[in-house]
């Protein structure tokens, strides 16, 4: 090799080295633990590495499966991997019907249940609610909306659905009760929303009820094929703050998650993540704790 080639070679190595050294700089950075975020973290927790999380995988853009029907991705578990490295432990998340993570929260089963979780006074009784973002209630009809609904007084004398243990099935329930005795309202209860979405799609069910932000991803990803749905724009309901829930005899755990949430907004790595699922419009400035109260009327109907 000639002077100027052993020249340029050297050039050429000492580039990709100090590219190399650059790179792993910044994957040790990225993976850095914040210690006084760890410290606050239970014994327990610190000791086992892992934090067990009951998620319902149903729940686009929080929480779904991708194209593998294998990996779990969204909002929430963008989050979760956010969390998991400033706090030094893994977010295993554990895939289980929406309604049956709270009991099993409740058993020790899992440290936490991320499922796009509201957050409302009665819950705050049994579970503590780490809030983090907003949220509401909306409802789906079929493309045309053949029933004319535009709010949710409109259902009476219809078949109605929403997912177990949720808050959209807590609505419907409450309007059931106001509804005529000539134009009762039937209420269905589904294990998740896609098998909401099916029945109505095969006619069981005229509207269903949804977390807005679900059901608005959702329908913007309908197959191409198939009855179409919408969501009434005229109707939202339930407006209030979607948490993490917590044991109440977890209260270290508690405080970890807020505050390392709360580090997120500080730095700016919690927008980039609601940026990234396009649901900006539900981002807090604060992260708060059994904040319910401030949205207290969050129940109200028509």
């Amino acid at each position: 090799m000639s002077k100027l080639g052993m020249i340029k070679f050297r050039t050429l190595l000492c580039a990709a080295a100090a590219a190399f050294v650059f790179a792993s700089g910044m994957a040790a950075q990225a993976a850095e633990v914040d210690q006084k975020l760890r410290a606050m973290l239970p014994e327990k927790i610190r000791a086992a590495g892992e934090i067990k999380v009951g998620t319902d995988p149903q729940q686009p853009p929080y929480d779904f499966y991708d194209e593998d029907n294998k990996t779990l991705i969204g909002l929430e578990q963008d989050l979760s991997k956010e969390m998991a490295q400033r706090l030094g432990v893994k977010f295993t998340s554990f895939p289980a019907q929406f309604a049956s993570i709270i009991p099993a929260i409740q058993a020790g089963r899992f440290d936490l249940g991320i499922s796009a979780f509201g957050d409302f006074m009665e819950r705050e009784k049994i579970l503590d609610v780490i809030d983090y973002t907003l949220e509401g209630t909306g409802m789906i009809v079929p493309e045309g909306n053949p029933h004319k609904i535009t709010k949710l007084s409109d259902a009476c004398g219809l078949r109605a659905g929403a997912v177990q243990g949720s808050i959209p099935l807590r609505l419907l329930d409450k309007q059931k009760e106001l509804c005529p005795a000539d134009k009762p309202l039937e209420v269905m209860q589904f294990p998740s929303n896609d098998q909401a979405k099916v029945a109505m799609r095969s006619g069981r069910v005229d509207v269903a009820m949804d977390t807005v932000g679900v059901a608005a991803y959702t329908l913007a990803h309908q197959p191409a094929t198939g009855k179409k749905l919408e969501l009434v724009e005229t109707a939202k309901y339930a407006v209030g703050y979607q948490g993490i829930l917590v044991g109440k005899n977890n209260p270290e755990l508690r405080d970890a998650i807020a505050a390392t949430l709360q580090s997120m907004i500080e730095d700016g790595s919690y927008q980039k993540i609601f940026e990234k699922w396009g649901l900006t419009q539900n981002m807090v400035e604060k992260i708060t704790i059994n904040d319910a109260a401030r949205y207290a009327d969050y129940m109200k109907l028509d």
